[in-house]
């Protein structure tokens, strides 16, 4: 493998730890969200909104601003295997903007379709000479030009969930591999676990843990999905529209949708806010997977609701509609501007029966009002069944954090123990596929809680098109996508 020339004074000992880029083109914008991402840990999409709403870029530029950004995201442990492979050298040496930029020319190159080559690599080299770091540009053109080289083209993937066994192959979807002419990825036969951390950008010590918990296969199947771009679901509220009518709406207006019960899925996704019936009411976009969570809840028309962790409302307007807009919902969390977000979509799909509320008045409402008939504990947790959605999670999990998330899980639960009347129900939901996070967490609860018993309990693993969701109403579909999550009811005694 021939190695990137850099003859000359080495740009990379230069540290510009400070530097961001004029945010006037779509590849500054994706640097900067990026690197603010690394050195803050804040999240990408709200760098992005940031600088949206100061710079006045076209919606094509911010939709490659976005792609460029979350697809170096998602890639970003294989993008920076492959170039050190190229350049033999620590990558904490390389300036961290000239890193960026030429880790957004690799995922063109390699994980881009609709870019040509030379497009890639004329448009990095041209970004990093704007840097002024010297040399940078014929670092990050040799480096580029050498992958370009040893590219073979694409391949169509044998067995998407198996290990493929040929260090030239990356795989790029689903259905898909990348070929290259000499070996590109560790060795799976010495280190799996290494192999299949490099080829799908899943940090090691999740990849180890979840060979131990559902073996490699299905392994392969969580990294593909924690991969997928995901795709926009909406869901109808039917307090205002019924589905074949937006379904037949978005169609009429050029969108193509595919409608699962109440759920309609957007392909391409598009911008929420520019679909018709958003500002009506008329949905609220949300996985098929969450959908299924709060039917599961059988909350009736005039009972009294406590939503335990409710922002951003997904769930809370669910149950809202179930109710048909009659009776009480308590939407709580610890923070008044995510309450802010409840209010908003509450107040544009018409459901004027939700009340916020910060958890630490909560005492004061139960001690004024009385205990719930229903609570819903929609817990914060460590998102690994929607990597796919929130893309840097799988970079910010550490183990020691599952033990402390299902620390804080439990003590919700205990929170919502004393909230609800002794005939009522909790649900319990996570948006993690971690037993750490679900199961041990009901089993823990049930066991100091006596007067509770496990009604019914579900763990739902994310996956991609072509395979059925078993759950509720969408039982048997063969849905596109749909994240994974877990789910548990249970009834006070006087319940069940």
């Amino acid at each position: 493998m021939a190695e990137a020339s850099s003859r000359g004074t080495y740009f990379w000992m230069v540290k510009s730890t400070h530097i961001l880029l004029s945010n006037d083109t779509a590849r500054n914008v994706a640097v900067n969200a990026l690197l603010v991402f690394e050195r803050e840990r804040v999240y990408i999409q709200d760098t992005l909104d940031m600088i949206f709403r100061d710079e006045a870029l076209e919606g094509q530029d911010r939709r490659l601003a976005q792609e460029l950004a979350y697809g170096v995201c998602r890639h970003l442990i294989t993008l920076d295997y492959i170039i050190h492979k190229y350049c033999r050298r620590p990558l904490r040496k390389i300036d961290p903007v000239v890193l960026n930029i030429l880790r957004i020319g690799l995922y063109q190159l390699c994980f881009l379709s609709g870019t040509p080559d030379y497009a890639a690599i004329n448009e990095a080299v041209k970004q990093v000479k704007r840097v002024g770091l010297r040399k940078a540009d014929a670092f990050v053109n040799a480096l580029l030009r050498a992958v370009q080289r040893d590219l073979a083209g694409t391949v169509a993937r044998q067995d998407k969930h198996q290990v493929d066994g040929s260090r030239k192959v990356l795989p790029l979807s689903a259905d898909k591999n990348l070929e290259f002419k000499n070996d590109i990825l560790p060795d799976p036969n010495k280190n799996l676990v290494k192999y299949l951390s490099v080829a799908y950008s899943h940090p090691p010590w999740l990849i180890d843990r979840w060979i131990k918990q559902y073996e490699v296969e299905m392994t392969i199947r969580l990294c593909v999905a924690g991969n997928t771009r995901p795709v926009l679901t909406l869901r109808v509220n039917r307090l205002r529209c019924g589905p074949a009518e937006l379904r037949d709406q978005l169609r009429s207006s050029g969108y193509e949708v595919q409608q699962y019960g109440p759920a309609i899925q957007v392909l391409p996704p598009a911008a929420p806010q520019e679909l018709p019936g958003y500002q009506e009411g008329f949905f609220v976009v949300q996985d098929v997977c969450a959908m299924s969570v709060a039917p599961l809840l059988a909350v009736k028309s005039g009972e009294r609701v406590l939503d335990l962790c409710a922002a951003p409302g997904g769930k809370t307007s669910h149950l809202a509609e179930l109710m048909d807009g009659q009776g009480q919902i308590v939407a709580c969390d610890i923070n008044k501007d995510k309450l802010g977000l409840v209010k908003d979509t509450c107040r544009r799909l018409g459901l004027e029966m939700v009340q916020t509320c910060l958890v630490d008045k909560l005492d004061d409402m139960l001690e004024q009002a009385g205990a719930f008939d229903a609570v819903l504990v929609d817990a914060p947790c460590s998102n690994t069944g929607v990597l796919a959605r929130r893309v840097e999670a799988r970079y910010l999990l550490k183990p020691a954090i599952l033990g402390k998330m299902a620390a804080r899980q439990l003590e919700l639960l205990r929170k919502a123990a004393e909230a609800v009347k002794p005939d009522g129900r909790i649900l319990y939901s996570t948006c993690s596929i971690d037993p750490k996070e679900n199961e041990a967490v009901v089993q823990k609860f049930l066991e100091e809680h006596s007067s509770f018993k496990l009604v019914t309990e579900k763990m739902t693993l994310p996956c991609i098109g072509g395979e059925k969701l078993e759950s509720g109403e969408y039982d048997g579909e063969m849905i596109k996508y749909h994240d994974g999550g877990f789910v548990a009811l249970m009834g006070a005694n006087d319940y069940v």
